[in-house]
């Protein structure tokens, strides 16, 4: 038996007693529920429940997880970028919730809104997206009552591709829901046309708030991305096994309310679980404990035949630092490892999150495609293997290939070619050769910018629903 064999049979004993480990938290800890009415609903379906917490039994899991619906397609204004949720297709998404925005010289500043129109205009630019939207930076700048609409209403505008949307509460996930009504035409129930990013309160809870988003999406139609995201040692026990056990326990039982307020809910298992840094408590999402609790998710969701979020770009770095390379590189390398069917926060993000560089955006994008490219299937065609062409070069070219027609006919299709990375001698300072060849790609990508056609009279409701909700005509005017 090769090492490669017994490491997957190790797995999938972790992955059972992971399993069983999380039933029991669910049966004999349970799970706070922070709101009355959804209490009274889990009382109502047969669920104990005592003062706020509730216990679900194996029977209960086990039914919630046979009526998710797992296999579903989000829709997008545009049905090229239409995303198909499954265990087997890949797709990336931006970085999510930096507050900052960090420059090549290290210098943090506020997010703005003019950088979050920015970011959507590069992620519609960039062919290997097929979803736009989230918190792509937090602007600072727009009132946070209405910042999350903000934030879909842009997206919507400045983009044709499958919106992840931004979750608050019960008031923002009923405008947001009010606006892909307008979008896609009435009653979309049976339109899965948003990503909802649903977050527990760790360790095992879950706010009202969240129950209310919850509530909306499910009853609309919309998938929950239902997301644990517990610190080992700080939200969670530090022990990695103890730590996804947990976030898995808090996958499912949430699964099981929202399966209640609506069966067939759209589900993604959004595992986003994570270890502290002991030495001063701060998240750390880049280091190797971070990246094998995300294995271990994904291999939890593939049991449990769920579409997964796992892995992605992270890095602790605090600036466009080799560090930061390397992190993003061993995390997104497990993402297309172990198939992470949603790759959040792949592009951008530093300092576990609270920051966002343009520069390592670019970055990120080239960095996906070359995972895309190595964990692509290897043409083995008898033109491919090319015999007649290594006889020709042989025999009539003197060992010499770039003249040949198979060169000629293939040179666009074999190699990967780089977006940013410099591949030519450079005099002077290397970084800042790279910042410059990203700054040209970023230029290129702006400039070539068409905002996608929305029909006027949708784009005026649109436009109606945020004045009503006090947004700057100046702000309007930007979208």
């Amino acid at each position: 038996m090769t090492r490669k064999e017994q490491q997957a049979i190790r797995d999938a004993e972790i992955v059972e007693l992971i399993h069983k480990n999380t039933l029991r938290i669910l049966e004999e800890i349970g799970i706070a529920f922070l709101s009355e009415h959804a209490l009274e609903l889990l009382r109502s379906k047969g669920v104990r429940v005592e003062g706020n917490r509730a216990y679900f039994t194996e029977q209960q899991v086990m039914d919630a997880l046979a009526v998710a619906k797992k296999d579903f397609v989000v829709r997008a204004r545009n049905s090229k970028y239409d995303v198909k949720m499954n265990t087997e297709d890949i797709y990336m998404t931006p970085g999510y919730g930096s507050p900052s925005v960090v420059e090549t010289d290290g210098t943090v500043r506020p997010a703005t809104f003019d950088d979050f129109l920015k970011l959507a205009v590069i992620v519609q630019q960039s062919e290997e997206f097929a979803i736009n939207g989230g918190i792509l930076a937090q602007p600072s700048d727009i009132d946070a009552e209405i910042s999350a609409e903000a934030m879909v209403y842009a997206t919507l505008c400045r983009s044709d591709k499958a919106l992840f949307s931004v979750c608050g509460g019960k008031t923002q996930a009923e405008n947001i829901m009010k606006m892909m009504r307008i979008v896609f035409d009435g009653d979309i129930t049976e339109i899965p046309c948003t990503f909802n990013l649903i977050s527990p309160l760790s360790p095992l809870g879950v706010t009202e708030a969240t129950i209310d988003t919850i509530d909306i999406c499910a009853l609309n139609g919309q998938p929950l991305v239902i997301a644990p995201g517990n610190m080992a040692g700080a939200t969670g026990p530090i022990s990695l096994a103890g730590n996804v056990s947990q976030a898995n326990a808090e996958f499912l039982g949430i699964n099981v309310y929202g399966q209640m307020v609506r069966p067939g809910t759209p589900v993604v298992y959004g595992f986003a679980s994570t270890v502290s840094d002991m030495k001063n408590m701060q998240a750390s999402n880049a280091s190797p404990g971070f990246v094998k609790e995300a294995k271990y998710g994904a291999l939890m969701a593939k049991k449990y035949g769920l579409a997964c979020r796992s892995g992605g770009g992270m890095s602790d770095a605090s600036g466009l630092t080799a560090q930061a390379g390397v992190e993003s590189a061993m995390s997104m390398f497990e993402s297309f490892s172990e198939g992470a069917n949603l790759m959040m926060h792949a592009c951008g993000s530093l300092h576990s999150f609270n920051t966002v560089s343009f520069e390592k955006f670019l970055l990120d994008i080239e960095t996906f495609t070359r995972m895309k490219y190595y964990f692509s299937d290897l043409p083995c065609d008898e033109d491919a293997l090319a015999f007649d062409a290594i006889k020709e070069a042989i025999e009539d070219e003197g060992g010499v290939y770039i003249t040949l027609d198979h060169t000629y006919e293939r040179c666009r299709i074999d190699p990967w070619y780089h977006q940013v990375s410099v591949h030519t001698n450079t005099k002077g300072d290397p970084n800042q050769a790279l910042y410059d060849s990203i700054h040209k790609r970023m230029d290129a990508l702006l400039n070539s910018y068409e905002c996608p056609a929305l029909a006027p009279e949708k784009r005026a409701a649109l436009d109606d629903i945020m004045r009503g909700l006090g947004m700057k005509d100046s702000d309007i005017a930007k979208v």
